[in-house]
């Protein structure tokens, strides 16, 4: 609605088309015998040419040179008059429809041919030029249209240049010349001029003058208007319907909202809650902490008697019964593995390294051929799950190892894996280049000099990637961390690791118990402050102490908890993580339940801006509806006076146009019906009544329909008018006369552009500069082709 509002009230001109004069009847008569005083400046655009390219039967027409004021285009029928007047309103933009020529665009495309093409320059010079930086002195229309109707549009400068190909820009020039395509007084062809001038119909004549006039096109913006007004009218009350709702809704809103101290209390109790479960979280972290910690010092322990250990609790029965199966003979050839057991480092401090690079290898198993690896995964399923069992891949055996010196890497100052290692088995060799690529991986122990070799610049030949002694994986594009630090697998002194773990877990209980006991300390001196029992309140401090002391330790937490962490304090729990998370729960359920029933802020602050938008588009949509009303019974009165002072100015000037040729005559329009009459006495029958144009000859109704036509060019405004064969029916005095009319108002409106179509001689016109003749050659037809 509010788009329609603006719509309407910014339509002040009724229609962006029409510009037309505007006189009273009291406009009189000048000392010359002419009516009115031609109002008309100077136009910015006038048609310099047109060319046609298989357009219609016409292989090539032109192109046309036309002048600024009369153009008479002659020819005899079928030379190209009528074709050109069409390319005419194509050029321009104007449908199929509207040159009575066809329905279709594609029925102007000549035989055999795949396209048509129209080319229209229009001037484009003085004050009113349009963009005329852009454009400069003329305005190019080409126009193809395709065998199927498809049209395409290329709007170009003088130059050349291609400025654009959309059709509202066309559009956008048409409205600014007002030039009409579409209104008969712009151009008038023969169908046209019998469908309205030529018909019996008096309500046919009243329809062309209102569209000439463009009188129909603010009839039809009325209609719109009054339609869109009722529309309007019929949602506003609606509306106010619907505003008493929420106006209810916003109410009902509010009264809930003032209810909802209860929740407040519940969501304290929820957050306290919150806070009890962080440190009842914490414990349990505490707890997996150490389990996984005595693990590990476990397995390092265990590893002391037995190092293949290190790869899973299984994996030394795993390969004793291995060993069992290849003397009983069920193994082509022995599988060899793990192969981080098959590995040994030339350098212990790269064990980090080498493991990042050789993870997802460490537990893998190598067999010769399919048979071995399906006995393989038979053991294996006796000492693994399947899904934790290690992999396995199968590749032939060979006792020798790659040459990877045309493929491996070779840097001056930094190895390759491959070259940090000692293998004894070329199987296991080959596995690693074939799987892993070890012979096109560097160790650089340095970080920012790993950075510098692979990404400050182009990496060394063959090298993919590179790993720094602390696991960290280098890509030239990217940079990778590992999560752990130590090696699990790799490791060389078993003593020297298992006092390392203990060593860092004593010192991370002393750290903690430090810090325990500084925040203890604080907790007590602000228990003092609130309460005189301090010796009671020192006694359950040190309790506290004392458990907490042998198993606090800095923890990771999952960010799945960071909800219970986040907290300001710590609290003592006293209760189950399963009792707290069930109270948590019902006390969400709850605070939902009531947020439901009662809404809170957001619901009552929302229903308030409801009500306000919908009141404030009501009260715009009645003050909209009644300024339409005073303006629409204005505009109405201004319509009224604008087709009676047309209509007028129509009559004086027909009148006028019949006394040139010493004749009678009336026009009566009669607004309420919708109806125009037109009566001649032609010259020596002054005595006789009136006669309608029926009963005329045919000369004399053409000269009639001429004179009606000239009478509408008075009173309306284009910057060019075209006419299509005016004097077909005239005899050789009724020409004369009509050409001297015509002649004479092209003089008077010297400024606009006028187009005469004949196929009748011209040789009886005054020599002029202000008339240019183009003479069609007449045509050469194929046989069998017929009409233009």
């Amino acid at each position: 609605y509010y788009e329609e509002k603006k719509q309407v009230l910014s339509d002040t001109k009724l229609t962006k088309k029409s510009r037309l004069e505007a006189v009273t009847e009291e406009d009189g008569r000048e000392d010359n015998g002419t009516l009115f005083k031609d109002h008309f400046t100077s136009p910015s655009v006038i048609i310099e040419s047109i060319t046609i390219k298989n357009f219609m039967c016409h292989h090539s027409l032109g192109p046309f040179q036309f002048g600024p004021n009369v153009n008479f285009i002659v020819g005899s029928n079928g030379s190209g008059k009528s074709a050109i007047l069409t390319a005419l309103i194509v050029g321009l933009g104007g449908k199929a429809t509207i040159t009575n020529r066809g329905v279709s665009l594609r029925g102007f495309v000549k035989n055999g041919e795949s396209t048509a093409d129209v080319t229209v320059k229009l001037r484009n010079r003085g004050p009113d030029a349009y963009k005329g930086d852009v454009y400069g002195d003329s305005i190019c229309i080409e126009q193809r249209i395709s065998c199927d109707g498809v049209r395409t549009c290329r709007l170009k400068s003088k130059s050349g240049h291609l400025v654009s190909n959309k059709k509202e820009e066309l559009t956008s020039i048409l409205d600014h010349f007002n030039i009409q395509v579409d209104n008969p007084v712009s151009i008038l062809n023969q169908e046209m001029s019998k469908q309205f001038l030529h018909s019996k119909s008096e309500a046919d004549k009243y329809k062309f003058f209102m569209k000439a006039t463009l009188l129909e096109q603010m009839k039809r913006d009325y209609i719109h208007i009054k339609q869109t007004k009722a529309v309007t009218r019929e949602q506003v009350e609606l509306q106010e319907e619907c505003l008493k709702d929420l106006k209810q809704e916003f109410l009902q809103k509010k009264e809930r909202y003032e209810n909802l101290s209860s929740v407040g209390n519940m969501k304290k109790t929820l957050e306290d809650l919150k806070k009890m479960m962080a440190w009842c979280l914490v414990e349990k972290n505490i707890q997996v902490s150490m389990e996984a910690k005595l693990k590990r010092k476990n397995q390092l322990l265990a590893s002391r008697s037995n190092k293949l250990k290190r790869f899973g609790d299984n994996m030394p029965d795993l390969l004793d019964t291995i060993y069992k199966a290849h003397i009983q003979g069920r193994f082509i050839k022995k599988p060899i593995g793990p192969i981080g057991a098959c590995i040994n480092l030339k350098d212990p401090t790269l064990a980090v390294a080498v493991e990042s690079c050789l993870r997802s290898f460490m537990k893998t198993f190598c067999c010769d051929n399919y048979k071995d690896e399906a006995v393989l995964q038979e053991l294996m399923s006796h000492y693994f799950s399947k899904g934790n069992r290690p992999q396995i891949i199968v590749s032939a055996f060979s006792n020798t190892v790659y040459k990877v010196q045309g493929r491996g890497v070779n840097h001056p100052d930094y190895p390759s894996v491959l070259d940090s290692l000692i293998i004894a088995s070329p199987v296991i060799t080959n596995c690693l280049i074939d799987m892993r690529g070890i012979e096109s991986i560097l160790i650089i122990k340095e970080k920012h000099a790993a950075r510098k070799v692979m990404q400050h610049g182009r990496p060394p030949r063959n090298c993919r990637e590179a790993f720094t002694v602390e696991g960290d994986q280098v890509y030239p594009n990217r940079y990778y961390t590992p999560d752990f630090s130590t090696a699990k697998y790799l490791g060389g002194d078993l003593e020297t690791e298992i006092r390392q773990e203990v060593a860092q877990e004593n010192q991370q209980r002393i750290d903690c118990e430090k810090k325990t006991m500084e925040e203890a300390k604080k907790e007590l001196e602000e228990h003092q402050k609130r309460t005189g029992d301090v010796e009671g309140q020192y006694k359950d401090v040190r309790n506290r102490i004392e458990q907490l002391a042998e198993e606090m330790e800095p923890l990771k937490v999952n960010r799945c908890d960071s909800e219970f962490l986040m907290i300001p304090e710590r609290r003592k729990v006293d209760r189950s993580a399963k009792s707290i998370d069930v109270e948590i729960t019902r006390l969400r359920k709850k605070i939902g339940v009531q947020e439901s029933s009662h809404g809170d802020h957001e619901e009552y602050a929302e229903a308030l801006a409801n009500y306000r938008d919908k009141s404030n588009q009501v009260r715009d949509l009645k003050k909209f509806i009644d300024r339409l009303d005073n303006i629409m019974s204005d505009r109405q009165t201004r319509y009224k006076i604008m087709r009676r002072s047309l209509s007028v100015r129509c009559k004086l000037y027909f009148n006028n146009f019949l006394i040139k040729m010493n004749c009678c005559g009336s026009m009566m329009f009669d607004h309420n019906n919708e109806t125009l009459s037109i009566s001649v006495k032609p010259p020596g029958r002054e005595n006789d009544g009136m006669s309608d144009m029926r009963s005329l000859s045919g000369g004399e109704r053409s000269f009639s329909t001429v004179c009606f036509i000239l009478s509408l060019w008075e009173i309306t405004e284009s910057p060019f008018r075209c006419l299509d064969e005016f004097d077909v029916y005239m005899d050789m005095h009724n020409r004369r006369i009509s050409l001297d009319l015509l002649l004479e108002l092209s003089e008077r409106q010297h400024l606009r552009q006028f187009f005469f179509i004949t196929p009748l001689s011209t040789s009886n016109l005054p020599e002029s500069d202000h008339i240019k003749i183009h003479q069609l050659q007449d045509p050469e037809r194929a046989k069998g082709q017929t009409g233009e």
